[in-house]
């Protein structure tokens, strides 16, 4: 398996990954700062309690933390570090950038200018040289907008989402959001919000044997919504808004034909159709974007995460079509698309391309998964392993035939453990049974091989603690 640039690759991270140092983990040093996190910062983290870890320094697809321990990262800091952790040519802009411009108060710079070029020309589909981009703080900043942009330009208000989807914690998008921990006790955020089920073939919401004798059952669901009368809406939806793999709902791959039939609704009905890449894009899933695997062009498309890398950078693209409805002057953000963004997202750009990022998430995704189906083949609680690319899920079961979930409490042992193996990595999922592999892109096969191996004898020593 041959990559271009991989020895300039290969030293991005620290060679000698995993290694642990300190009898336990987290360390003394690392303790200490975690005992001022509990003290100081709000208990809505989820991570520290969680996974308590520490990050000190990290590069590449490796972490170092206070004590000297050092991890493979599996994480990818949540899909963000495509081009790996602290990156010298990132690191090098930065510096170079921050000397001439770096603020701008969402005003016009040539960076900007050509960060819009840039994403016009890498857009998906009939994207391509046809759209306009707003710039954001974060992904869920841009859903907000998404929202916003679909209602304006229909004139409608309505929205359809998915179940198991997540578009981010900020109040409208929040509603989109299904994962009740963050929504607790909370009223409803906003109206006209209607969930349809998602193409979990695994856990199938009708029941079904599985695709394609299911008739595809969920995308007729959302048809339904949308054309036929007594469903609930009052009118057509302003948009349908669709993560194209799911990311918190479970690494959720659909079958192909279901993307394009929700996406062929909207375009009937004149529907918007947003799509979420906020965790799924920028290579991730061995694509630019993961709607390429069904070659279908959203109308919106809703940026961030890898885009930034190491700086927060999110936008939303949209076709002309819609964007050219929207109202003069009424989106200001004022720190969105400043000139030290945009430039580090020029870079991490360019650093895919070289690197031919898409192509290596495809190859290694592909080899990592093999492994994982193997070890599926070979225990009890290893449900099913799927995934695109190096955005890959691994479902934990208690037993395969009822497909009962495992335990939380199982889950975070498992994750405690290999974090003190030297890998750090997160569940996801509606009852938090799946463990996601989202490394930097960056990450070298002898790297999986060793997360792997961590990996395969955790999972079998809890099937034989369960």
């Amino acid at each position: 398996m041959e990559f271009p640039y991989e020895e300039e690759i290969r030293k991005l991270s620290y060679p000698e990954a995993p290694k642990i140092i300190t009898e336990t983990v987290p360390g003394p040093k690392a303790s200490e700062i975690l005992k001022k996190v509990y003290e100081l910062e709000t208990v809505t983290l989820l991570a520290p309690y969680i996974i308590p870890f520490v990050w000190q320094e990290a590069r590449g697809a490796t972490i170092m933390d206070p004590d000297g321990n050092i991890f493979i990262d599996m994480t990818a800091a949540i899909a963000v570090n495509a081009v790996g952790h602290s990156h010298p040519e990132i690191v090098e802009v930065i510096k170079s950038q921050a000397e001439k411009l770096m603020h701008t108060a969402d005003m016009p710079s040539p960076r900007r200018v050509e960060l819009i070029e840039e994403l016009s020309r890498i857009a998906p589909g009939e994207m391509k040289g046809n759209v306009r981009v707003a710039f954001a703080m974060s992904g869920s900043d841009a859903a907000e907008m998404c929202l916003k942009f679909a209602r304006w330009c229909t004139g409608r208000t309505e929205i359809i989402a998915f179940q198991g989807g997540y578009h981010g914690i900020t109040a409208g998008v929040l509603a989109l959001t299904t994962n009740p921990a963050y929504k607790r006790g909370l009223p409803i955020l906003v109206p006209g919000i209607h969930f349809a089920p998602y193409a979990y073939c695994y856990r199938c919401a009708f029941k079904q044997k599985g695709y394609p004798d299911c008739d595809l059952q969920c995308a007729r669901y959302v048809e339904d919504l949308i054309t036929k009368p007594g469903t609930g809406l009052v009118d057509k939806p302003a948009a349908v808004i669709m993560e194209p793999v799911q990311g918190e709902g479970g690494y959720v791959v659909p079958p192909r034909d279901f993307v394009r039939w929700v996406w062929k609704v909207c375009r009937e009905n004149d529907v918007v159709f947003i799509d979420d890449e906020v965790q799924s894009g920028f290579c991730r899933t061995g694509k630019w974007f993961a709607v390429e695997h069904w070659d279908v062009t959203p109308d919106l498309l809703n940026l961030g995460k890898a885009l930034g890398g190491d700086f927060p950078v999110a936008a939303v693209v949209g076709l002309k079509k819609i964007m050219d409805k929207l109202p003069k002057a009424s989106q200001p953000v004022t720190f969105a698309g400043n000139a030290l963004g945009c430039a580090v997202a020029l870079k991490n750009i360019e650093l895919m391309k070289r690197y031919k990022l898409d192509e290596r998430a495809s190859k290694l995704g592909s080899y990592f998964m093999k492994m994982l189906k193997e070890l599926e083949d070979e225990t009890k609680i290893v449900g099913e392993v799927r995934g695109l690319g190096l955005m890959i899920g691994v479902e934990i079961v208690k037993d395969k035939r009822t497909k009962e979930p495992m335990s939380l409490e199982n889950m975070v042992w498992l994750a405690q453990r290999m974090r003190d193996k030297g890998v750090l990595a997160l569940m996801c999922g509606r009852w938090g049974q799946v463990f996601r592999f989202m490394p930097p892109l960056v990450i070298t096969k002898d790297l999986l091989d060793k997360v792997y191996e961590i990996f395969r004898d955790l999972v079998k020593e809890l099937e034989k603690r369960i």
